[in-house]
């Protein structure tokens, strides 16, 4: 496990912590910023499964990597990273002639805390990102294989929440997770072929399933809202083309979008009165919540796009698509993006701003995470590591912000 501090200005204060994964079999949660000179005294024993802050100051790697036993360096490393990076794009030409927008990438909005290198998670598929949620700051949820679990930064310790590798009881259900997400007290999880289980945290018994089991119905991405009466529900964007909202109190399917392509994530707006949806199309659309009536459909992107989120005013949200780009959109005038931001080396696999809005953290599937200033956004702190990236999360007093990074050699 990894974390790091936010303290750019005055007594604003913020952790990031990240986890490491390379199979669907083990994950570590690690933070930025990285150190390129290391000491020869400040060699990582096996014994340190937890990085700190003072290690960190004393030249240890963040990831725990013992650079002196490496036949190449850390920037040796890196390069060759930059050239194998995610190239499952069918319209390279386009992607490349895009313009984007010169970001000052070496900001410094959070800092070093801390990394716990043995704290394993998982990916379910190589495409879905969204597999860690800061609840609070004192309880994060991640995945590891087709469990949930909960990490406590302050105790330092973990503990399973739901286990869902197999159906061992009247009721129960097993599924292979694909998606997973925690707010307002409910802990919600979707699987590979269209299954959503829940559970409020608190209660340690109760397993809620609902189950439209189809061989294309992968979910794709969840999200859990109060509506405008105050509901508590579940929003599921799946593979066959389907927006669900799930009424996590009755357990009842109240509303279904059918699009015209497969849904990879869907943002509700803050006030509660408009759906943003990308999928498998270049298209991006925004449509009534409670209608589903078409508002606009923007086409921009090159590629499939597989994040989106609103900004906080409730007037800009941002798009992460495969064509190595996040664009950055305002709802009073959808013409033309505002601004166009480049990625390292892949897609932009998962997106949020934080809840203050100051920030947008835009992750990519391996290696990096963009944490953008959302005044201008012409200015960045670029979060490096080695790993494929699970998941991003701001916790909601956006004092910590966390990274799963699952690389199973390093975590």
């Amino acid at each position: 496990m990894l974390s790091l501090r936010h303290e750019p200005m005055d007594d604003f204060f913020q952790v990031h912590n990240a986890t490491d994964y390379a199979s669907t079999e083990s994950q570590s949660f690690i933070s930025l910023p990285h150190l390129r000179n290391y000491t020869g005294e400040a060699k990582p024993t096996r014994t340190d499964s937890i990085i700190t802050e003072e290690m960190c100051i004393r030249g240890i790697d963040m990831q725990g990597i013992d650079w002196f036993k490496e036949t190449s360096t850390r920037d040796q490393y890196r390069s060759q990273s930059c050239k194998s990076g995610d190239d499952d794009f069918t319209i390279e030409n386009k992607i490349k002639a895009q313009e984007t927008k010169q970001v000052t990438p070496n900001e410094e909005y959070y800092t070093f805390k801390s990394s716990k290198l043995n704290e394993p998670c998982s990916i379910g598929h190589f495409q879905l990102r969204n597999l860690l949620w800061a609840a609070n700051k004192n309880n994060i949820y991640y995945v590891w294989g087709d469990t949930v679990r909960q990490w406590s930064p302050q105790r330092r310790q973990s503990s399973q929440v739901i286990d869902l590798a197999t159906a061992n009881r009247p009721g129960s259900v097993s599924l292979k997770i694909t998606s997973m997400a925690c707010a307002h007290g409910v802990l919600f999880a979707g699987g590979f072929k269209g299954e959503c289980v829940w559970k409020v945290v608190q209660d340690h018994c109760t397993i809620n399933t609902t189950n439209e089991s189809r061989s294309m119905g992968i979910t794709n991405y969840t999200d859990i809202v109060k509506d405008r009466k105050g509901a508590t529900l579940g929003i599921v964007s799946n593979n066959d083309a389907s927006i669900k909202c799930i009424n996590l109190e009755t357990a009842q399917i109240e509303q279904k979008l059918t699009l015209p392509f497969a849904a990879n994530c869907s943002s509700l707006s803050p006030d509660g009165r408009m759906l943003c949806l990308v999928g498998d199309s270049t298209d991006t659309l925004v449509v009534d919540a409670d209608s589903g009536q078409s508002i606009l459909s923007i086409n921009e992107h090159h590629d499939y796009s597989f994040a989106c989120c609103w900004h906080p005013d409730g007037r800009t949200f941002a798009t992460g698509n495969q064509d190595k780009t996040t664009r950055i959109y305002d709802i009073r005038n959808t013409s033309k993006s505002v601004h166009v931001l480049g990625s390292n080396i892949g897609a932009i696999r998962s997106l949020h701003y934080s809840h203050d809005g100051h920030y947008l953290a835009a992750a990519e599937p391996i290696d990096f995470v963009h944490i953008y200033e959302t005044e201008h956004y012409e200015s960045s702190q670029v979060i490096d590591m080695f790993g494929d990236i699970a998941g991003v999360s701001f916790t909601p007093e956006d004092q910590s912000l966390y990274i799963a990074n699952a690389n199973e050699q390093l975590g």
